[in-house]
């Protein structure tokens, strides 16, 4: 039985699972998919000639308010995993290129991707991957998750890093209070169209942000954040309105769309390879209040980027900082 067991291995819950850990608790965490760190995804696309590029078609960079985070940035430039990709970025609105101010906080982008963030934060950690919870039971000792394979899996605490709708079906009767903080968590969807480019845009920004597209939020230069010598690719985000839309559509079809779009404001490219991702929990519309969930009588908790760590908005370090305020709380015995 382990102390802490954490379903849904995002970036929060790594945050959670490193500084338990650290603290000397035995920690484990389940996550369905391949690879875990949540929308912190790379895709890796293989080219001929033992080419390979790297698309960040999750969170396209992460930027760094705190003192924490900040001096994580600052490791991981020293030790060359990280860079400061950007300052800001310009905005295409109806039909020109504004040039903003950029800001204060670079944005950073592991040069291989930003799972590569997901990978530094898991490292040690004990991750079961491909491993879907379906059922959770309550006993004397703790807590028992049942997975979709027959497994089970036995914790005398236990946290949930999943997005709300799919903490909630996973709690059923369980937990009325967490459920209710869970019930107000909404989230935008996001298509994400990525293409491997036979030549660079004629463009010199790393990414554009778009205003009033009728498809489009964001195209990024992915070569820009690696190191010279990636293959010339292009990322592309649809806007939320636009993703809920088609939100069913086939990948094929959302491809070309958002293809044609980006060849109407960018000028003609030929893509050699391309694929699709549906994000259905994209970004929080709106989160839950607070910066974690912990019930002390059930020994349950929730942390992740449906929460409210603080004001600066939905992000990367948002999710952080839930799961390192969650740590917090549980190693002063809450």
């Amino acid at each position: 039985m382990s102390d802490v067991l954490i379903v849904g291995a995002g970036l929060g819950a790594l945050a959670l699972a490193g500084d338990l850990r650290a603290a000397g608790a035995d920690v484990r965490l389940l996550d369905k998919s391949r690879g875990g760190a949540g929308r912190a995804a790379t895709r890796r696309v293989r080219l001929d000639r033992g080419r390979e590029a790297r698309l960040d078609h999750g969170a396209r960079f992460f930027t760094a308010r705190g003192e924490r985070l900040r001096s994580l940035a600052r490791a991981g430039e020293a030790a060359g995993w990280l860079r400061a990709w950007a300052t800001g970025f310009p905005t295409w609105e109806a039909g020109e290129i504004r040039v903003d101010g950029g800001g204060e906080h670079p944005r950073y982008a592991p040069v291989d991707g930003l799972s590569a963030l997901g990978r530094h934060l898991g490292e040690g950690l004990d991750v079961a991957y491909g491993v879907t919870a379906a059922r959770l039971e309550r006993g004397g000792a703790g807590w028992r998750v049942h997975d979709d394979g027959g497994g089970t899996h036995e914790a005398r605490r236990l946290v949930l890093n999943l997005p709300a709708a799919q903490a909630s079906a996973l709690l059923g009767e369980h937990a009325p209070e967490l459920r209710a903080a869970l019930s107000g968590v909404t989230y935008d969807p996001c298509w994400a169209v990525g293409a491997v480019l036979e030549q660079d845009l004629a463009a010199d920004w790393p990414a554009l942000r778009f205003k009033g597209h009728p498809a489009l939020d964001w195209a990024a230069r992915e070569h820009t954040k690696r190191p010279a010598g990636h293959p010339p690719a292009l990322m592309l985000h649809a806007h939320a309105d636009w993703s809920r839309a088609h939100l069913e559509d086939r990948p094929g079809d959302v491809q070309a769309a958002l293809l044609a779009a980006a060849a109407e404001v960018l000028g003609g490219f030929t893509p050699l390879h391309t694929f699709a991702h549906r994000w259905r929990y994209a970004q929080p519309a709106r989160r839950a209040a607070g910066a974690h969930f912990w019930d002390a009588e059930l020994k349950l908790g929730a942390c992740g980027d449906g929460f409210t760590p603080d004001d600066h908005g939905t992000r990367v370090e948002a999710a952080l900082l839930s799961g390192w305020s969650l740590a917090a709380a549980l190693e002063a015995g809450a």
